[in-house]
């Protein structure tokens, strides 16, 4: 027999069935919307108006906490006939001053400031450093804000927000309270039951971790935006150096230094761009990621991850070929599903012993899944070492340029290392001199002595260039400095067709020059010698087919 108190208990379990049912619906399109988003913005505004939705509340905040315990409210979603507490950002006024005619979402404008659109203080929580939440209290549920003993300092804190009882839950970063994720029942008290604690709580957490991976990355995107301005400036600076009269006096080696500093900057164009993409794609993934491991193999995950970071060993294709039969017969014996694409990824991640280590992951029935995202982070951290390669190369190409077009107009010597100004020029002239040509060098002395760095590099670029002229179908530039009667000697050798011996007595005459018209002054010797004589120093010169050797003396000098 079906009594009344039946039907009524019968009753009730079928509405707390619906609302369960709704909240769990709720909950899934709140996940699922911040999901698919990296705008912090919008996780906020989705955030705010969904549970305020579900819970049927007057207001929803997330309030963010500042470095010194300050904070303001970042977002809001608020019914109409109550007081706005932000800053309506699209029109930069104040909303506190009257009541809204509508349901509105806000969200503060960052361009103020960390306090530039609070429209008051709140010193309370500033004052308790963030109160119990602090100690990992997990939620507060106040029924009646004016029954529960509140000091009248906190009672006027809450008499700012219009509320007669609420619901907060704290947010964290990494073990560190980054704000408050608050419902508030203006209109008056109410009862708050464990479903809408447990679905506060539970938005939170997935709050936290959204709002995590979307500040790292608008953190990445800032880099990008940095990384694109440095490759412009670097751009800039190309033409700059280019226009130089320096650089225009050596003609074709335009080119070459062109292509130097292009490549690496390609390189960095390219990896930025990769990194935005591999870093938007491993963001996304990371709330499905962690629906699908267990906390045991989450924590395998994190170490697969951290073997990628670390390994930096590089192998030729050959090896690569070896390693992958040999972890692909190790992936069939456990009947990994495919086992060669997978040993590739392993290859790539530089994950290549200890594989047993991960077998909870390679078998699991979303191994795919994982394996892309492993993929996609490790990529960040290969095409981040491709960027600071690239632009340590490109630095120093930019950094060879400014020490050649440097022109000193005081005229007065200088204390420097006669090997800094050599590595200059073969900076410059890297591009010809890799395409066949090796370079010895052999610096037996590295003493400093007083000179005029700026006109001694113009003695290195002439013996080099013309070292490399006579070289066209390669061979071997050999350079030495050692210490010889109370100077330096210096030695340019290469392995070219030499000066024949009826104008080797004439090579430094000006305007005197064997080469076609357009690729020689004739000066550059002339000019060579002058420059040694001003330095009180000798050079010579001694040559047969297959060897030419240009010697330099100069002596450590004084500041006078």
């Amino acid at each position: 027999m079906i009594t009344p108190v039946t039907l009524m208990l019968k009753k009730e379990s079928n509405q707390l069935e619906t609302i369960i049912a709704e909240r769990t619906k709720v909950t899934a399109t709140i996940i699922d919307k911040v999901r698919r988003s990296q705008d912090i913005n919008t996780i906020f505004k989705v955030t705010t108006q969904e549970m305020r939705q579900a819970l049927q509340s007057d207001r929803v905040i997330i309030y963010q906490f500042n470095s010194d315990w300050s904070g303001q409210v970042v977002a809001e979603s608020v019914a109409s006939g109550w007081i706005s507490l932000l800053i309506e950002s699209d029109k930069n006024e104040i909303v506190g001053g009257g009541h809204l005619k509508g349901d509105r979402c806000l969200l503060r404008n960052w361009s103020y400031g960390e306090q530039g659109d609070i429209t008051k203080v709140d010193t309370f929580l500033q004052e308790t450093q963030g109160g119990k939440y602090t100690n990992r209290q997990q939620f507060t549920a106040v029924d009646d804000i004016y029954t529960q003993g509140f000091s009248d300092c906190y009672i006027e804190s809450l008499e700012k927000y219009q509320a007669k009882a609420y619901l907060i839950v704290p947010i964290f970063q990494h073990e560190i309270l980054w704000g408050l994720f608050a419902t508030y029942q203006n209109n008056g008290v109410r009862v708050w039951n464990q479903l809408e604690i447990d679905l506060t709580i539970q938005v939170a957490n997935h709050l936290a971790v959204a709002v995590q991976q979307a500040e790292y990355v608008n953190r990445l995107q800032q880099k990008t935006i940095n990384l694109e301005k440095t490759l412009k400036e670097l751009q800039q600076t190309q033409q700059q150096l280019i226009q130089q009269e320096k650089l225009a006096a050596l003609g074709q080696l335009i080119a070459g230094i062109a292509h130097e500093i292009n490549t690496p900057l390609g390189a960095i164009q390219a990896s930025a761009s990769n990194n935005t993409k591999a870093s938007l794609a491993a963001i996304a993934d990371f709330p499905e990621l962690s629906q699908y491991l267990t906390e045991e193999e989450t924590e395998v995950f994190s170490h697969l991850i951290e073997q990628t970071v670390t390994s930096k060993m590089l192998f030729s294709s050959k090896e690569k070929r070896s390693l992958k039969r040999q972890i692909t017969k190790q992936l069939k014996e456990y009947n990994i599903d495919n086992p060669r694409q997978v040993a590739d990824i392993l290859i790539y991640l530089g994950v290549y012993e200890n594989i047993d280590d991960y077998f909870c992951l390679l078998q699991h029935s979303q191994v795919n899944f994982i394996l892309d995202v492993a993929y996609n982070l490790t990529s960040l951290v290969i095409n981040n070492r491709t960027i600071l390669t690239s632009v340590e190369k490109a630095s120093k190409v930019v950094f060879a340029l400014k020490n050649y077009a440097r022109f000193d107009q005081s005229d007065t010597k200088q204390l420097v290392s006669i090997t800094d100004g050599i590595e200059t020029i073969l900076q410059i002239y890297h591009n010809q001199l890799k395409q066949n040509i090796e370079v010895i060098r052999n610096y037996q002395n590295n003493s400093l002595i007083w000179c005029y760095p700026d006109e001694l590099i113009q003695v290195w670029t002439n013996l080099i260039h013309n070292s490399i002229q006579a070289m066209k179908q390669g061979g071997t530039l050999t350079i030495t400095t050692k210490k010889e009667s109370n100077g330096i000697q210096i030695t340019i050798m290469d392995s070219g067709c030499g000066i024949p011996t009826n104008i080797r007595e004439r090579i430094f005459e000006p305007f005197f020059t064997t080469k076609p018209t357009g690729e020689g002054s004739g000066l550059g010797l002339h000019i060579c010698q002058k420059i040694i004589d001003k330095h009180q120093g000798n050079i010579a010169v001694e040559s047969e087919p297959g060897t030419t050797i240009f010697s330099i003396w100069l002596p450590f000098g004084n500041q006078q």
